[in-house]
């Protein structure tokens, strides 16, 4: 093996060997660069729409910066997740959570952090519901409106869900139908919102978030994806079909997020020079959610006929 790995190095030159040393620099840069990129990007951006230089050298220099660092994090989680695990584990902080009896719950007993985390997912979820309802009645708006009735049933069905999580009995029969629903209710969902799709591709508009509104709704679509990224790697090993089925909504949430906040940055910042192009990305990137949410829906209807037929037999 060492000696085909060296024949093959040979055979693909100095050249190329440059070229692959330069891409893993800079797709895996310094840890240091990796965690201050998001505040710089941050700062790029809130600079540019706050002074007005979205259509200028400054404000596209901001945009490359912003969408390099989105890039860079998310190649790099499972290193910054270390690192980040490790500076917290220094500090006199981590000792006094250890020392607690929740915090050392917290931090030794897998279902019971996840079991917390999805709180606290549910929590941000409900808010943010109800941040879009109320700017739906504000501005008049029927995106903002189809996006809080989104939002209000995932997080009705992610309740249903944490109330199987609870029980200390395990009915693994009962938890797949759950599972089974979550995908129904996912493909109807998937349905609703492929109707938004269409419209926001026909008619060629999108979001609008006026004033700081924007930061608001970044800055959830961008932890949403983190944390449902993060959730699935992490609590894996657990077998619980309910817990699936709530990472499941965690990622068509975030999906539908991303897929918000690209057509209002399309919007807001692209010339009307770009019509067309607005309309070309709105409508791949919305055709690749529909269907990632759809095939996500099917995965867990399917999944759970097979199961549930085995319990039975």
């Amino acid at each position: 093996m060492p000696c085909a790995d060296k024949r093959k190095t040979e055979e693909e030159g100095p050249g190329t060997q440059r070229l692959k040393t330069l891409a893993t620099r800079i797709l895996h840069p310094n840890t240091l660069l990796i965690f201050l990129l998001a505040p710089l990007s941050a700062a790029a951006l809130i600079f540019t729409f706050t002074a007005g230089r979205e259509n200028t050298v400054i404000g596209y220099i901001s945009y490359a910066l912003s969408a390099y660092a989105t890039a860079v994090l998310t190649i790099n989680i499972p290193e910054v997740s270390a690192r980040a695990r490790a500076l917290v584990r220094s500090s006199r902080i981590w000792s006094l959570i250890y020392g607690n009896k929740y915090g050392n719950r917290f931090i030794t007993d897998l279902p019971y952090r996840a079991i917390v985390s999805l709180y606290m997912s549910l929590f941000m979820n409900t808010l943010y519901a109800a941040f879009k309802l109320i700017a739906g009645i504000r501005y008049a708006s029927f995106w903002y409106g189809a996006d809080a009735v989104f939002y209000s049933v995932l997080s009705a069905a992610q309740f249903l869900m944490l109330r199987h999580v609870r029980k200390k009995e395990t009915d693994l029969e009962n938890e797949y139908r759950q599972y089974r629903f979550c995908g129904f209710l996912l493909f109807a969902l998937n349905t609703a919102f492929t109707g938004v799709v269409f419209q926001i591709v026909r008619q060629n508009m999108g979001y609008r978030y006026p004033g700081l509104m924007i930061y608001i709704v970044a800055s959830y679509a961008f932890i949403c994806m983190a944390v449902a990224v993060v959730n699935v790697i992490k609590y894996r090993k657990l077998n619980s079909p309910v817990l699936s089925a709530v990472k499941a909504i965690r990622l068509a949430k975030a999906s539908v997020a991303m897929y918000s906040l690209q057509t209002a940055m399309l919007i807001s910042f692209g010339g009307e020079e770009s019509e067309a192009f607005k309309n070309l990305m709105n409508g791949l990137t919305g055709v690749g959610v529909c269907l990632f949410i759809c095939g996500l829906a099917v995965f867990m209807i399917i999944r759970a006929n097979n199961n549930l037929k085995k319990h039975r037999h």
